[in-house]
């Protein structure tokens, strides 16, 4: 494996586990008023639209990222319309 695959990964993982604990916060406590509704939306279009783009490169790194990431903020966003 290539030194950037390997940083690209990791990269990868610690991004996406900043999300984690926002998402386990809100999904216990419900607590979504400190949320910002337009974040959320930009925010899930993006990793979206950053999916489709490393499925398109065949990029392992980007795939894992902005996939597992937009479902984490998808997450975020149904508990922000849900609880408000």
């Amino acid at each position: 494996m290539e030194a950037y695959y390997i940083i690209g990964l990791a990269g990868s993982i610690l991004v996406t586990i900043a999300y984690v604990p926002q998402t386990l916060k809100t999904v216990l406590t419900k607590h979504t008023k400190d949320l910002s509704l337009a974040w959320l939306l930009i925010l899930a279009v993006g990793l979206f639209m950053y999916s489709a783009y490393g499925i398109w490169i065949s990029s392992i790194p980007v795939i894992f990222s902005s996939g597992f990431g937009f479902i984490l903020v998808f997450i975020l966003l149904i508990y922000k319309l849900r609880y408000g």
